[in-house]
């Protein structure tokens, strides 16, 4: 009796290390560099802005997943690297995934740059940015609305209209304009300024929809990134595939 039980108990745990082992295998995976296809360069950045890019892409089947962005300044060259995690399995369907990156750099002192991604690999992209001079110590030289998301509509952009939804920071602010950056090629960055319309600002933040209007066909990329400048520091994005 003691001699069957141990030998259940060793097949117990012979199983368990068998299933511990196919999970390990059909699990594990790897960071290669993401097979990045274009970079998107905004205008319009200082050197008291949290300066941040935007790569696209596209991973070859399922077995492919956004990883992280690595940012290193040399210089007047910015490294990136973007990595992507890899399943090992062959059970994986063979689709192209489209992604999309954003790559917080952080502040840079004004001048021109040379942005290099995943330099070396098949996929290397360059491309060279303008940093302004601020002619102020302010983050910021306007207040921006709070970009919540942009709603491309039932065209998807490729018209030549959105609407920003966002929020003020407060009931003293009001939507004053929209100031447009364009590139002429991929990128149209979009500052939604407000305006203050009472000294004193109340708690109760108040909801506005900001229609927004440019010209497709002055851009001669495939794709439009527009671009948005946020009042929290960071951007918000949309990617507009032109017809």
């Amino acid at each position: 009796m003691i001699g069957t039980a141990l030998k259940g108990e060793s097949m117990k745990i012979l199983f368990s290390m068998m299933v511990l082992a196919f999970a390990n295998v059909a699990f594990s995976q790897s960071v290669v560099e993401a097979p990045v296809k274009h970079l998107f360069i905004p205008h319009g950045f200082d050197n008291n802005d949290n300066i941040e890019l935007v790569v696209t892409g596209e991973f070859p089947s399922t077995c492919y997943s956004s990883h992280k962005s690595e940012v290193e300044v040399n210089g007047d060259i910015v490294n990136i690297k973007v990595t992507a995690l890899k399943k090992e399995s062959e059970v994986c369907e063979q689709i192209m995934i489209g992604f999309k990156e954003v790559v917080r750099i952080g502040t840079l002192q004004g001048g021109d740059y040379k942005v290099v991604v995943n330099q070396g690999s098949a996929s290397e992209q360059q491309e060279n940015v303008t940093i302004e001079e601020a002619s102020s110590n302010s983050v910021d030289e306007y207040v921006y609305a709070n970009v919540e998301y942009i709603d491309l509509g039932f065209t998807g952009g490729t018209s030549g209209s959105a609407m920003i939804m966002a929020q003020t920071p407060g009931d003293c602010y009001d939507f004053d304009r929209v100031e447009y950056l364009s590139n002429k090629k991929d990128t149209l960055s979009v500052l939604p300024i407000l305006k203050k319309v009472k000294p004193v600002c109340g708690k109760m933040k108040v909801r506005v929809e900001i229609p927004i209007k440019f010209d497709p066909a002055q851009f001669s990329y495939s794709q439009i990134l527009l671009f948005t400048r946020s009042l929290q520091g960071q951007s918000v994005s949309t990617i507009i595939e032109r017809q």
